[in-house]
């Protein structure tokens, strides 16, 4: 059967980890871009297509390559066409994550094993449709209690309003707080959203803005602000980690680069725009380490390639890629920068492109210290790398040039509440690579020892390295 119990699970020490040890451990999903007004209004969903389909740019992606016609993807169909285009699409993509991870949403959201085709798709559709309808069970909080989500970290961007995270705080449900992501503070090479983003930070914090030192305080400001309501992490998108920013650093040469976004309307140079983002990333990472937080580095995309589509369908549509800029170098200089300060605070570094998965994994290994296990991690398999492949490759390279026993795990990255699945699907491939070592004899087979390896890595370590508010 397609999907079944013991799929991925090649060996018997593997089916033993996965099935009495991982399957039911809680979760933590410390990076995701769900939508926490939703969880605060316990949310129920009104079809297949709206918990589904309605924000998923990976199923986009995949049926514009099967030549879905956007009316279909994020254009005018209804919901039940937009659902039958992407049920039709099914049998091309057999091996696809997304194809593996729709069939365990089916299987443990509404325990349908029907596989999904043209002729099984209206079936599926009122099955769902009437089970999100009859069951209360089937709300977000009712779908975060079935998948035994402990904490949830939303993604917000600094002049964001709190007051939902501050509800939910209040609230018997999942913890779920808000993580500081200041990616528009860096953004003076594009001076209508830079402006505009200052505009919306000013009123937030109620104090003008006028050159770089008012921006980093207000900044300052909403880093306190996010830490009062839990938050303890900060995450930035970046093309690469930028430099050349330090103490002797002309103020002047950073204000220019302001008035010029802001007043001239003016987009920064390549070098400007590095020099200014590098500034930024260092205030910031200087706030985490001075409270404690982690700094979670996404590193590599080339975003909004489709200049048509991206004109039509606005970001996050499923029209990003992976850059080719070197990384190491880069990633090196900010991380030994920020140690010579003193302000390296735990640190995740998430990978898009294969090219340099060995040697930032091996990089991470040199900022390494003795304030907690794994400081600088090698993080999870991210966006178009969290597929078999690639989960297995971030897995043995950790493995092979760190301490896989530090990992904090996985994460789901996304706006759906049945992506919970993805957890599974990192476990299942966490146990086959376990099983697989053991059973030739490259590991120990020592029970004790694994089942509290597999229990470290799917939920213990990240219980603790994240230094949450409350206790998990």
């Amino acid at each position: 059967m397609y999907l079944n119990k013991d799929v991925f699970l090649d060996t018997e020490t593997a089916r033993h980890l996965y099935h009495e040890v991982a399957a039911d451990l809680p979760v933590i999903d410390f990076h995701t871009h769900l939508n926490q007004q939703e969880i605060l209004d316990d949310h129920r969903f009104a079809d297949l297509w709206e918990l589904w389909l309605k924000h998923d740019h990976y199923k986009w992606r995949l049926m514009r390559g099967c030549g879905v016609e956007e009316k279909f993807i994020t254009g005018d169909a209804s919901p039940w066409e937009k659902f039958e285009a992407f049920a039709k699409i099914m049998p091309m993509a057999v091996g696809n994550p997304v194809h593996h991870w729709a069939h365990l949403e089916l299987q443990r959201v509404f325990s349908i094993h029907t596989v999904l085709s043209a002729d099984t798709a209206e079936t599926i559709w009122n099955n769902a449709n009437q089970q999100l309808a009859d069951d209360p069970s089937l709300s977000v909080r009712g779908l975060l209690e079935k998948f035994k989500v402990k904490l949830v970290c939303t993604t917000d961007d600094p002049a964001a309003d709190l007051s939902v995270h501050g509800k939910l705080g209040s609230e018997d449900t999942v913890v779920t707080l808000p993580t500081f992501r200041p990616d528009l503070a860096m953004a003076v090479d594009r001076p209508e959203v830079f402006t505009e983003w200052i505009q919306k930070l000013q009123a937030c914090v109620g104090q003008p803005i006028s050159d770089f030192q008012s921006l980093i305080d207000a900044l300052k400001k909403r880093h306190a602000d996010f830490h009062a309501v839990g938050c303890r992490l900060s995450d930035h998108g970046l093309p690469f980690c930028p430099n050349g920013y330090d103490d002797n650093t002309d103020r002047d040469e950073l204000d220019n680069i302001f008035t010029q976004a802001t007043c001239g309307r003016t987009a920064a140079n390549k070098d400007e725009q590095e020099l200014f983002a590098s500034a930024i990333m260092s205030h910031v990472a200087a706030w985490n380490a001075e409270k404690d937080w982690t700094m979670q580095l996404h590193l590599g995309p080339l975003r909004n390639v489709n200049p048509t589509m991206f004109e039509r369908t606005g970001p996050d549509s499923g029209f990003d890629t992976m850059g080719a800029w070197p990384q190491t170098e880069a990633l090196v200089d900010f991380l030994g920068a920020l140690q010579k300060q003193a302000a390296l605070p735990r640190t995740i570094v998430y990978n898009l492109n294969p090219n340099e998965s060995a040697a930032i994994c091996c990089a991470a290994q040199n900022f390494q210290d003795a304030s907690c296990p794994g400081k600088v991690q090698y993080g999870p398999a991210w966006w178009h790398l969290d597929h078999k492949r690639g989960i297995i490759e971030q897995l043995d390279l950790l493995m092979s040039l760190g301490a896989i026993g530090t990992s904090v795990g996985m994460l789901t990255d996304s706006r759906s509440f049945t992506s919970y699945v993805r957890h599974e699907y990192f476990r299942r491939l966490l146990c086959q690579l376990i099983g697989q070592a053991v059973e030739a004899g490259e590991i120990p087979d020592d029970s004790a020892q694994l089942n509290a390896l597999i229990t470290h890595i799917c939920y213990e370590n990240a219980s603790r390295y994240f230094n949450w508010p409350t206790a998990l």
